[in-house]
């Protein structure tokens, strides 16, 4: 199965009023670096929770950039979302997480 739009916002429809090149430009860098050889059955889960904590580091950013008051990321790497600490859970139980493409 792949993540799409439609179904990424059935799941987080807390981003439904966001650009949808945004989200569309997560899901393809987040299908980039997750391997089903590494999550299985949670590949599209993990692409999904991946996928969030990129368009909310990007917005939050946004918001920085525009000069919002509150938009401050409160931790590091996948620390800074929720949606980032579920997918380093998630990495953590995969099969090899050592050999996922990016820095946790």
């Amino acid at each position: 199965m792949t993540v799409t739009y439609s179904g990424f916002l059935e799941r987080f429809p807390e981003f439904t009023p966001h650009p949808s090149g945004i989200v569309n430009g997560a899901i393809e860098s987040a299908t980039a670096d997750v391997s089903s050889d590494i999550f299985g059955t949670q590949t599209d889960r993990a692409v999904r929770l991946l996928s969030a904590h990129i368009v909310s580091i990007q917005l939050s950013q946004m918001g920085v950039m525009i000069g919002a008051t509150d938009g401050k990321v409160y931790g590091e790497g996948l620390d800074a979302t929720l949606y980032g600490q579920e997918f380093k859970r998630l990495s953590d139980s995969a099969s090899d997480a050592s050999i996922i493409g990016f820095v946790v």
